[in-house]
């Protein structure tokens, strides 16, 4: 299963690319910008154009940004987090979905709580980043792969997919219980 990246609000993006257009001809045309009584010019009114224009096209082009976390019967493919590189399962000693701890934790989204998914690696086997983090349903030393919330997949779907795909290696965090998280 491929966990896409979430796409980001064309309709919003489209508004402000043509708004700093309109801007940018307006600042060609002798316009002034007036802020609080302050004129600042068509210089400003130019730079300003030109935020509203690459903001949207930096954002846009983020979006075709290949997908970060790729399951399938081999193992993950990677894309996050510093980690660019395929695993075997054997590399894998858990994939935890476990609930964000931030300061959002009370928050829920249409699927249920926030929650990201960490990888803990086998013994011995190098990222190329540090497993610094400690991840919160068994304390072991961790990478935060991504934020589901960041994925076009619910939780449950991402769940479904992990137990599919990783086995006995996927801990539920989300789901109380001997494996879940801590009360």
């Amino acid at each position: 299963m491929v966990l896409h990246r979430a796409r980001p609000p064309y309709l919003g993006l489209a508004f402000f690319f043509l708004a700093g257009l309109f801007v940018i001809w307006s600042s060609m045309n002798g316009w002034e910008l007036r802020f609080l009584f302050i004129p600042l010019g068509s210089g400003a009114l130019f730079g300003i154009g030109l935020l509203s224009v690459l903001i949207p096209l930096g954002v846009l082009a983020s979006a075709f940004r290949p997908a970060p976390v790729v399951l399938d019967a081999s193992g993950l493919t990677l894309r996050t987090a510093g980690i660019k590189r395929t695993l075997p399962w054997p590399a894998v000693d858990a994939l935890i979905l476990e609930p964000y701890a931030g300061e959002h934790a009370s928050r829920t989204d249409a699927s249920g709580p926030i929650a990201r998914l960490v990888l803990v690696p086998a013994a011995g086997v190098d990222l190329g980043v540090a497993a610094d983090y400690r991840n919160i349903v068994d304390g072991r030393p961790s990478v935060i792969l991504v934020s589901v919330q960041a994925l076009r997949a619910s939780s449950t779907e991402v769940a479904g997919a992990l137990a599919h795909y990783a086995g006995a290696r996927f801990i539920d965090g989300l789901i109380p219980g001997p494996t879940g998280t801590p009360a």
